[in-house]
């Protein structure tokens, strides 16, 4: 199975980086883990909302850009249902067994 997470911006804080490979390394022997940045646009001070809503569709066609056709999509948000470790292992072993072999969140 492959798991690829796409991100808006740069990962820029030190511990961030460390956490990304101590769990690639980790899950190296259930899964393929790889992290794809996508450059962020930059939101002017006081930016009017069809501002933010052309930035938020560009940034969202850069990541539909690095999604291979097949791909199961998990989206994040801020405001989504929380799962903890055991949930999330439990549906991507779901989802595994299903036959799907790339996840994307």
């Amino acid at each position: 199975m492959e798991i690829r997470i796409v991100t808006v911006g740069k990962i820029k804080e030190k511990y961030f980086t460390s956490a990304i490979e101590e769990y690639a390394k980790r899950l190296g022997r259930y899964c393929s883990l790889t992290v794809t940045e996508v450059a962020d646009e930059k939101t002017p001070d006081g930016a009017s909302e069809a501002v933010e809503t052309q930035i938020k569709e560009k940034e969202g066609e850069r990541i539909l850009s690095n999604i291979k056709d097949g791909s199961f999509v998990v989206a994040l948000a801020i405001n989504g249902n929380m799962l903890d470790s055991e949930e999330l292992a439990a549906k991507i072993v779901k989802w595994g067994v299903s036959g799907i072999s790339q996840i994307v969140f």
